[in-house]
């Protein structure tokens, strides 16, 4: 148990962008005709985000600086804000970027670090043009003859992001059940008459955290928390009415196996697991039963988990919602305050559950 904690605390960690001076080869995709935007073979499961700056390098020295404006999990689009050498930024193009830090732009041309190039030729053969290839650069069959996927012509364009939001890799999401039901019961002669709420609500909130590196082992796990206050009231026919107060905390990993989590528009398989502690208080009091006590109260300690699987659904700003099918179980343990009795009870059972969520 002590290791799996350790490994779940570690996880967080581990998911990392690229550092700066760090390198990648990578393939132009498509270009604009202005060479303004390019889109390369590289996205999030390399460890590119959202917003990171490089140098585009061929042997002949740096040919363009560019930011990340969107990525995919293998696809990123560039916007270029320093044209060096147009003539190499050409669609099949393999060259290396260089992370860097982010460089404060300016409108003023006179300020500009290098005045922007205008091409010679439109398109090139890459080894014509001297640059190296590296493995992993030509990363389709035939580049030159390549389809480039509907989504990413449209990112290039403007028009679209890709399919992915694994910049928003921290997520909160909220669930809810109440009902706010009240029972009365009187006897046929009208000498008893007991009223008493018979309602139930759950409610909670929680908290999910997924790795950015994609193309690691990990990046299909996420890790997750959350609280749930719980209360159930209910009286049966004869006027005898319970109570129980929970608070329960939860913490667990959910598995994406076949699709991953930063994908938007798509529905978006899981596996759930997770262990619950908590706190338990349940309250009793008579009805027509007059052997019975007055009222009896018990306070507790529960613990339990839940396995089960279900369905995410995310849109590109980050607004989602999500299914769950369990198995759940929680024990709980309570000593009474008057007799001081233990007693042990057992809850478990399938559960459906739906909450709302947001990534950010």
């Amino acid at each position: 148990m002590k290791k799996i904690i350790f490994l779940m605390l570690l996880l967080p960690a581990l998911a990392l962008a690229l550092e700066v001076d760090e390198k990648l080869t990578v393939r132009i995709v498509k270009t604009s005709e202005s060479k303004k935007t390019v889109m390369l073979n590289r996205g999030t499961e390399d460890g590119l985000v959202e917003g990171d700056h490089a140098k585009f390098i061929v042997t002949a020295g740096i040919v363009a600086r560019g930011v990340v404006v969107r990525v995919s999990p293998t696809r990123s689009v560039w916007s270029i804000y320093r044209l060096v050498n147009a003539d190499f930024i050409t669609n099949d193009s393999v060259m290396s970027i260089k992370i860097t830090p982010a460089v404060k732009m300016t409108k003023d041309e006179s300020q500009a670090l290098v005045q922007e190039d205008i091409p010679t030729q439109v398109s090139g053969d890459p080894a014509k043009l001297g640059i190296p290839l590296a493995d992993g650069a030509m990363d389709l069959a035939n580049s030159t003859d390549a389809q480039v996927s509907a989504d990413d012509l449209k990112a290039i364009e403007g028009n679209d992001i890709p399919s992915s939001i694994v910049e928003k890799n921290t997520e909160i999401y909220g669930f809810i059940n109440i009902s706010g039901l009240t029972a009365n019961t009187k006897t046929d002669t009208g000498d008893q008459n007991y009223s008493n709420s018979q309602s139930f609500h759950h409610i909670g909130i929680g908290g999910e955290y997924y790795p950015r590196k994609e193309r690691e082992w990990y990046s299909k796990f996420s890790l997750i928390g959350e609280v749930a206050l719980m209360r159930e009231n209910s009286q049966a026919y004869s006027g005898v009415s319970v109570e129980n107060d929970l608070t329960e905390f939860a913490v667990g990993t959910n598995w994406h196996p076949t699709t991953l989590p930063s994908v938007a528009n798509e529905l978006i398989p899981y596996f759930h697991a997770s262990f619950n502690v908590g706190t338990v208080k349940s309250a009793y009091k008579k009805g027509t039963n007059t052997s019975s006590p007055e009222e009896m109260d018990a306070n507790g300690a529960t613990s339990g988990f839940s396995i089960g699987g279900g369905y995410k659904f995310y849109t590109f700003k980050g607004f989602g919602m999500r299914f769950l099918f369990d198995y759940y179980m929680r024990q709980e343990k309570y000593k009474e305050d008057i007799l001081f009795n233990v007693h042990n009870k057992k809850v478990s059972g399938p559960r459906f559950m739906m909450a709302l969520a947001y990534r950010f």
